[in-house]
C-alpha cells in the first residue's frame, strides 16, 4: 500500500504503485504439492478470467480481469463474517476466493511478455522481453523527476534504470524509485546489506483520469494548479473502473527489489524474476559525496497491485481491490502467526511479540539464521544528522546500518524480518494450485505466493473495535513493503493499523489536505 505523503508528497502531488520484469529461459519446475485439505470444501483456481482464455497446453492466459467473477457469498450479503471462525463450507458461503483468483489473474497477466500477449503462457510467461506492466509509465513520468539525480554517462544499452534521487538536501525524493517504505519512513536491509529498492507504475486509463479528469486538463491532478481548480470547481476524485473503460480500470503497481550481483544471473534467474538494471543513487545521498552509477540485477520480492473495483454490488464498498504477493523465501513466519480467521486471538498484540519461527535449511532473503536473538521488524536507527539514511559508495550499500551478531563468522545482519500474520487458509491452498500451473510451464513466478487480498465490504463484522470496519480482511500486511506496519500497536505505526484500505483512506490532495485522494 502507499501512504499519504508517498502518494501525495508535495513534490508528487498525486504519485502511485509499481512491478518489475525478467524470467529466465529455462527454470526448473519442481513439483509442489498441495497440503491435505483442511476441511471438505477446497477452493477451485479460475486460471483465466476470459471463457476463451488459455490453451490446450495450459489454462493460464495474459487477460487482465478487472472485476471478481461470480461471487455467491456476496450475493449473499456474506462479507468479513465470511472468512471468521470455521472455514466455508462450500462456494456459496466462500467470499474471499474470487477476490484472490482476480489477484493471480492480475498478477500473471502483467507479468507476460508484452511482446508475446497473443502466445501461450510457456512462451508468454519465459523468456525475455519487456512485461505488460513495463510499458506503462512511472511515477517521474508523470509528476516528473525530483530535483537531484546522479549524473551517470556509462548506463548500459537495454539496462533498466532504476534512479534514487534527491530533494537536493540530504533527503529521499518522491517521484523517482525509492528506498524508504511509505508511511513509517524507514527503509528495509535485506541479508547481503543492500537496501530494498521500490519502484511504482501506473496503467494508462489511470495517467488519462490523472492528466484530465472528466475530459478537463485544467483540472490536472499532476500539479498544484490544476488540482486547485478541481477543488474550487466542487470535483472529487473518482478514479475509473472497467464499467467506464470497458476494459480495466484504473490500476496502481508497487514493486519491491533486492539488488543482486549479474555476475550470478543465471543462478537467480532460476529463482527470483531478475531485470538487468543500472543502479544511479544521488551524491547527497552517498556517504563521502559521489554518486553511485552501477550496473546491477534486481530480483523482484514483493509485488502490491491495487485496481479500482467496478460497484457490481452493494455489499461492496467504492474502494480498490488490493492484492499483495511476495517471494516464498522472503522471510520466516513468526511463532505464533495470527491467524486471519481469529485476529482476536493473535498473542502478540500489543507487546510487539513477532518472534520468527525459522525452517532448518531454509535461506531467507530477510532473515538471517546467525542472529536468532536478534528483534524482528525493527527498522535501523538513522543518522543524527544528515542524510537520515545515507548509502556506503559500494555494496554493500547499507554498511553504516548493518545490526551487530556477536558471531564472528557472520558480524552483521541486515533487518531481521518475520510475517506477523500467517496466510488464510484457502488462500493458501489456492495459491497451491496457481504456482503448481506456473510450475507446470517453467515459468519463475512460480517462486511467489499471494499474501492476500483486501477488499471494501459494506457488510463487516470485525471481532474487535480496534479493527478496521471497512476492509475484508481487516488487516493485511506485505513483510517486505510494509515491514513495520505489520503490527497493530507499534507505536511508530502513524495509522494505528495494518490494513491497506485504512491507510489509503486517509489520502488527500496536497493543495488542501482535506480532499479525498479516493484511493
Amino acid at each position: 500500500m502507499v501512504h499519504r505523503w508517498s502518494w501525495f508528497a508535495p513534490l508528487a502531488p498525486l504519485a502511485v504503485v509499481l512491478l518489475t520484469s525478467c524470467a529466465p529461459k529455462e527454470p526448473p519446475a519442481p513439483t509442489i504439492t498441495a497440503p491435505p485439505p483442511t476441511a471438505a470444501y477446497v477452493p477451485q483456481a479460475d486460471f483465466c478470467f476470459s471463457d476463451t482464455g488459455g490453451s490446450a497446453a495450459s489454462p493460464l492466459c495474459p487477460v487482465i480481469p478487472g472485476d471478481i467473477g461470480p461471487n455467491p457469498a456476496i450475493a449473499q450479503k456474506v462479507a468479513y463474517n465470511g472468512i471468521l471462525g470455521g472455514l466455508p463450507t462450500s462456494a456459496a458461503t466462500d467470499p474471499q476466493t474470487p477476490f484472490d483468483n482476480l489477484s493471480w489473474q492480475t498478477f500473471v497477466a502483467l507479468n507476460w511478455t508484452a511482446s508475446a500477449v497473443s502466445q501461450p503462457a510457456q512462451q508468454g510467461l519465459q523468456g525475455s522481453g519487456l512485461r505488460v506492466w513495463q510499458s506503462w509509465p512511472r511515477v517521474a513520468d508523470i509528476f516528473g523527476n525530483s530535483p537531484v539525480q546522479a549524473n551517470c554517462n556509462n548506463i548500459p544499452a537495454g539496462a533498466m534504470v532504476f534512479s534514487i534521487a534527491s530533494n537536493g538536501k540530504g533527503q529521499p525524493g518522491a517521484n523517482n524509485e525509492e528506498y524508504i517504505q511509505a508511511a513509517t519512513g524507514d527503509p528495509l536491509i535485506d541479508v547481503s546489506g543492500n537496501w530494498t529498492i521500490y519502484e511504482r507504475r501506473v496503467n494508462d486509463i489511470e495517467v488519462s483520469y490523472l492528466q484530465a479528469p472528466r475530459g478537463n486538463k485544467s483540472w490536472s491532478l499532476t500539479n498544484l494548479a490544476g488540482q486547485g481548480a478541481f477543488v474550487k470547481a466542487g470535483q472529487t476524485v473518482d478514479f475509473p473502473s472497467i464499467r467506464e473503460t470497458s476494459t480495466t480500470g484504473a490500476i496502481e503497481i508497487k514493486a519491491a527489489w533486492r539488488v543482486l550481483d549479474p555476475a550470478q544471473r543465471s543462478q537467480n534467474q532460476t529463482k527470483y524474476f531478475v531485470v538487468p538494471a543500472f543502479l544511479m543513487v544521488a551524491p547527497d545521498l552517498v556517504t563521502g559525496g559521489q554518486p553511485i552509477c552501477a550496473p546491477v540485477d534486481m530480483g523482484l520480492v514483493a509485488m502490491h497491485i491495487i485496481q479500482k473495483n467496478p460497484l457490481t454490488d452493494n455489499a461492496l464498498e467504492p474502494e480498490w481491490f488490493w492484492s499483495t504477493f511476495e517471494h516464498v523465501d522472503n522471510a520466516p513466519l513468526a511463532q505464533n502467526a495470527c491467524d486471519p480467521a481469529n485476529p482476536g486471538n493473535c498473542s502478540w498484540f500489543g507487546n510487539l511479540n513477532c518472534t520468527a519461527a525459522t525452517v532448518a535449511g531454509q535461506t531467507y532473503s530477510y532473515n538471517s539464521p546467525n542472529c536468532p536473538g536478534c528483534a524482528v521488524n525493527l527498522a535501523p536507527t538513522p543518522n543524527s544528522s544528515g542524510t537520515p539514511f545515507s548509502w556506503n559508495p559500494s555494496q554493500p550499500y547499507a554498511k553504516a546500518f548493518l545490526t551487530p551478531t556477536g558471531n564472528p563468522a557472520t558480524p552483521t545482519v541486515g533487518t531481521q524480518v518475520s510475517r506477523c500474520y500467517d496466510i488464510y487458509t484457502l488462500t493458501s491452498e489456492l495459491n497451491q494450485q496457481w504456482r503448481g500451473q506456473l510450475a507446470a510451464v517453467g515459468s519463475v513466478f512460480q517462486n511467489y505466493m499471494l499474501i492476500g487480498t483486501q477488499w471494501g465490504a459494506s457488510l463487516t463484522d470485525p471481532p474487535d473495535p480496534k479493527f478496521p470496519q471497512n476492509a475484508v480482511p481487516s488487516l493485511l500486511s506485505n513483510s517486505v513493503v510494509e515491514t513495520y506496519l505489520q503490527t497493530l500497536y507499534d507505536p511508530k505505526n502513524p495509522f494505528g493499523t495494518g490494513s491497506c484500505i485504512s491507510c489509503h483512506s486517509a489520502a488527500t490532495l496536497p493543495v488542501d489536505n482535506t480532499t479525498s485522494a479516493n484511493l
